[in-house]
Formats: structure tokens, sequence, C-alpha cells
């Protein structure tokens, strides 16, 4: 009986100590907000459509090299697409299948109506963008969105 209370406590004692020497990390300053708009994403609700829009324009006037008529066209451009796009996934919800053509047809009217605002070299440079961010596949990855399965030797 003493020797399963002697092993009770010491256990009780080693578990105590590992406790204690758990340490938070500390950030600051920039890392700080980083951090808590890490964790509040989410968290936020929907985001303004028109904020969307102004900071995606503004993002590709600094990329493209667009003057401010430009901008202003790819904003309101940017703004219509959203409203259509969030149109058609609160008419389809989660179905995603069901909207595909539509959601399709709307992106290719976007993509022919920006094709008359930026210049032909603005928008090839979008279109290199575009394929070095979704790793020049399609947007699926260095394996073109296939699986591949491991084979036995």
């Amino acid at each position: 009986m003493k020797k399963t209370l002697a092993l009770l406590a010491a256990l009780a004692f080693a578990t105590a100590g590992t406790s204690f020497a758990q340490t938070a990390v500390k950030t600051t300053g920039t890392d700080a907000n980083q951090t808590a708009r890490h964790y509040a994403k989410g968290k936020q609700g929907p985001k303004d459509p028109a904020k969307m829009a102004d900071h995606k324009a503004g993002k590709m006037a600094k990329e493209l090299g667009l003057n401010a008529d430009q901008e202003t066209k790819v904003e309101q451009l940017l703004l219509a697409r959203q409203q259509e796009m969030t149109a058609l996934k609160t008419k389809y919800g989660t179905d995603k299948n069901a909207g595909r053509t539509e959601m399709k047809a709307a992106h290719d009217r976007y993509e022919a109506q920006l094709k008359t605002i930026l210049t032909p070299e603005q928008f090839a440079k979008m279109d290199k963008m575009k394929a070095e961010h979704h790793g020049g596949h399609g947007g699926h990855g260095k394996d073109g969105g296939k699986m591949k399965m491991k084979t036995k030797a």
C-alpha cells in the first residue's frame, strides 16, 4: 500500500513538473497583429464586396501598371462580378455542379470585359501571374490535379 501511494505521489509530482515547464509564446508588434488576424479569419463575417473590389483593383493597378481610368473600370467590373457570383452561389447553394455552367459563363464574360479594359500587354502579364500563382498547370498544382497512385515494386 505504501509503495502504491509513493508511486502515485511521484507520478503526480512528475506530471505537475512538466505542466509548469510549458511556456507561452509571446508575440509583439506586427507579429501579434498578424497572429490576431490569422485567428480572427472566418469570424469576421461576410466581407464588404465594395472594399474587396477596391482592394483587388488597387493591387491590379500596382502589379499591372493601370492608369486611373483603367483602375476605376476594373473596380466596377470586379464589384459587378462579385455581386453576380454571390447571387449564383445563393441560387445554387452547396450544389457546386448545378451552377457550374452559369458560373463558367459569368467568368468568361468577366475575362472578355477585362480584355477590353486592359492593354494586350497588361492582360498577358495578368495571365502569366495567374499561371504562376496557380502552379502553371491550370490551377491544380504540379500534377495538374491528378492524384498519383503508389505502385508496389
